[in-house]
C-alpha cells in the first residue's frame, strides 16, 4: 500500500511538472505573438480621423517602422539620414538628402528619399504639412526637393509610378534661385497644375526654409507656403483617396555635393 501511494505521489509530481512546462511554453508563444502584432502595427500605421502622425526626427536615427529608403540612378555619393543640422550646443534633428553626382552618366537623372511606411487614407479632411530647407544652395541648378502623394509603393522612383500628386521645387540656372511645380499623374498622363509661370517666367525666386501645407477636404485640395496660397480648386480629380508620401531629391550628373532638409512631417484631421 505505501508503495502505491508513493507511486501515486510521483505521478502527481510528474503531471504537475508536465503542466507547469507546457503552461510556460503557452505563455512563452502567447508573448511572441503578442511582440510580432505590436511590431506589426506600429510599422503600418494608418492615420484615421481621429489620429495625427507627427514625425520631427527627434529620435536622432531614421526610424525603419515608419519609413523605407528609396533610390534610382547612379550617385558618387548618396546620403539619406538624420542630421543635426544645428551647429550650436543646441539639437535639431532633421531628415537630410545628400547627393554628390560628379562623374557619373550623363544620361540619367538620380532619385533618393524616403517613403512612408503608412498610407493617408485622405477620403474625408486631412492636412499634410512639411518644413523643407532648401538650405541655400549655391548652386541649386537642376536639383529638385519634392513631396509625392502616390497610391502605390516603391523603393525606387515614385516620378515613374503612374498616379501621383507632387509638390515641388526646381532649381533655377544660375542656381541659386527656384520655382514652385504642383503636378498630376493619371494613368500614366502628367498634368501640370501650377508651375510659377514657367516656361515664360524662368528666374524663379529665392526660397529658404518653407513651411508647406497640402490641405484635403472632400474634391477641394489646397497648397500654401509660409502662409501664403499657391494653388487651390474645388475639384482636384484625383483617382485615388489613399497614398504614401514621399520625401525625394533629384539631381543631374556632374554636380557636387548639396543637401536638403526635410522636418515636421505631420498628418492630421481637418
Amino acid at each position: 500500500m505505501r508503495a502505491y501511494k508513493i507511486m501515486n505521489t510521483e505521478v502527481v509530481k510528474k503531471t504537475l511538472y508536465l503542466f507547469c512546462l507546457i503552461l510556460i511554453v503557452f505563455v512563452a508563444i502567447l508573448t511572441v505573438n503578442l511582440v510580432k502584432i505590436e511590431e506589426k502595427a506600429s510599422s503600418t500605421i494608418s492615420i484615421t480621423n481621429s489620429a495625427i502622425f507627427n514625425e520631427n526626427f527627434s529620435e536622432g536615427t531614421l526610424n525603419p517602422k515608419l519609413w523605407q529608403i528609396t533610390r534610382e540612378g547612379d550617385f558618387k555619393e548618396s546620403t539619406i539620414d538624420v542630421y543635426d543640422a544645428d551647429p550650436t550646443e543646441n539639437v535639431d534633428y532633421r531628415l537630410r538628402l545628400r547627393a554628390n553626382t560628379i562623374g557619373t552618366r550623363a544620361d540619367t537623372v538620380k532619385f533618393h528619399g524616403v517613403q512612408s511606411l503608412y498610407s493617408v487614407d485622405f477620403s474625408e479632411g486631412k492636412e499634410i504639412s512639411f518644413d523643407l530647407d532648401w538650405n541655400n544652395q549655391s548652386n541649386g541648378c537642376y536639383l529638385t526637393a519634392s513631396v509625392y502623394l502616390c497610391p502605390t509603393a516603391t523603393n525606387g522612383n515614385p516620378r515613374e509610378e503612374k498616379d501621383w500628386l507632387k509638390f515641388e521645387y526646381v532649381g533655377v540656372p544660375p542656381g541659386r534661385n527656384a520655382r514652385c511645380v504642383i503636378a498630376a499623374k493619371s494613368e500614366g498622363k502628367v498634368k501640370y497644375l501650377y508651375t510659377e509661370g514657367w516656361p515664360e517666367q524662368k528666374s524663379g525666386r529665392h526660397i529658404a526654409y518653407l513651411r508647406i501645407r497640402i490641405i484635403f477636404d472632400g474634391e477641394n485640395l489646397k497648397i500654401i507656403e509660409n502662409g501664403t496660397e499657391r494653388y487651390s480648386t474645388q475639384s482636384h480629380g484625383l483617382e485615388f483617396s489613399s497614398a504614401y508620401l514621399y520625401l525625394q531629391m533629384s539631381s543631374h550628373s556632374n554636380y557636387p555635393t548639396r543637401e536638403i532638409y526635410f522636418d515636421n512631417v505631420v498628418v492630421a484631421a481637418c
